[in-house]
């Protein structure tokens, strides 16, 4: 799927269903491009793609970071990453405060995991 259709997309399906705003986010679009946008869409609505699938898309049309390459910034102890994760931040604000909270939950479940194992461990299980 072509990353330049995820942003009519996204101007499409951010409005309200049968509204005013959707119908005339709609009708600037070229015929092809409502094909592609519907093409998109439909293939969510069969779970073909995710949300998130659509999202990444889009980042990499837009050339920004992919949450993987977020985590393996944000874990990784090379000079320069943090200047890097910094501009990253200022540049997509949004994106960057997403994806520091679902690292920062994914974190989170890790690490309580690992407590419940090392508390079995040391009962004996």
């Amino acid at each position: 799927m072509n990353a330049r259709i995820t942003e009519p997309h996204s101007k499409v399906f951010s409005t309200p269903r049968n509204s005013p705003e959707r119908e005339q986010a709609y009708s600037e679009l070229s015929e092809s491009d409502r094909t592609a946008v519907f093409n998109l869409e439909k293939d969510y609505m069969l779970g073909r793609i995710t949300r998130q699938d659509i999202v990444e898309m889009k980042q990499e049309g837009n050339e920004t970071m992919t949450y993987e390459q977020f985590v393996k910034k944000s874990e990784s102890d090379e000079k320069g990453v943090m200047r890097e994760l910094s501009q990253f931040s200022m540049k997509c604000p949004e994106t960057y405060r997403e994806y520091r909270e679902r690292w920062q939950a994914e974190r989170g479940e890790q690490q309580r995991l690992y407590a419940i194992r090392t508390k079995l461990r040391r009962i004996g299980f």
